[in-house]
């Protein structure tokens, strides 16, 4: 029997078909991101692309996009395998409220996209050749909470605070056993790694001081 046909069944409002549904919502946004982006179209410019993956490049990024879709796949069949035991499970408390900040706009705005900028071969992230294989991250998946996963699929797929899922993840990944303010941490200093910015002033060269006798003669006796 397929995924699609043994998780239709689940009744919608129950705690796994809510688990689920939320899934699914990743799943095709990661698509329909990955899609975008192939087309050589932004969602919401360069700049808030490469905030939300640590990166401009684009094979790394969609490469990160694959890899969560693999992640979401492999959770959706674990939510289906285990639904009984996640209803019958006692409701945790919600996660407290997350305000999303409006310094990064969403991926979902309407805003018309602009053209990836191309990247030469050179200039491709050496992250690539690091990524985990589908084996390891079904492995991974397999001994994770399912809030953990949930928290990777969120870094996988780029999704920052200002996300219209961002406030029904957090709760999911707390309720879940994962960690979501470890999730907001890393978003944040992804999109403002402030140990590259220091160590970029520190680069800086500093400015030569003035050579002496460069200033004003001085007044005759």
């Amino acid at each position: 029997m397929s995924t699609a046909a043994t998780t239709a069944d689940l009744p919608p409002q129950s705690r796994s078909g809510r688990l689920l549904s939320l899934v699914r919502k990743l799943i095709d946004y990661g698509k329909e991101l990955a899609a975008t982006l192939r087309q050589g179209a932004v969602p919401s410019g360069v700049t808030t692309l490469a905030r939300a993956f640590g990166t401009s490049d684009l094979p790394l990024i969609l490469a990160r996009i694959t890899q969560g879709l693999l992640r979401a796949g492999l959770l959706q069949e674990r939510i289906a395998g285990t639904a009984a035991r996640l209803d019958a499970e006692p409701q945790p408390k919600p996660a407290p409220s997350f305000r999303a900040p409006r310094a990064l706009p969403s991926q979902a705005q309407s805003s018309p996209p602009q053209r990836a900028e191309k990247q030469q071969p050179t200039d491709a992230d050496p992250r690539l050749a690091n990524l985990p294989t589908a084996e390891q991250i079904a492995a991974k998946v397999g001994r994770q909470t399912i809030g953990a996963v949930l928290a990777d699929i969120c870094r996988d797929l780029g999704i920052a605070p200002s996300h219209p899922l961002w406030t029904e993840l957090c709760s999911a990944i707390n309720a879940f056993g994962g960690n979501y303010i470890r999730l907001v941490s890393d978003t944040l200093n992804q999109a403002f790694p402030m140990a590259r910015i220091m160590a970029r002033l520190k680069a800086k060269p500093a400015e030569p001081p003035e050579p002496a006798g460069t200033g004003p003669p001085p007044a005759p006796a």
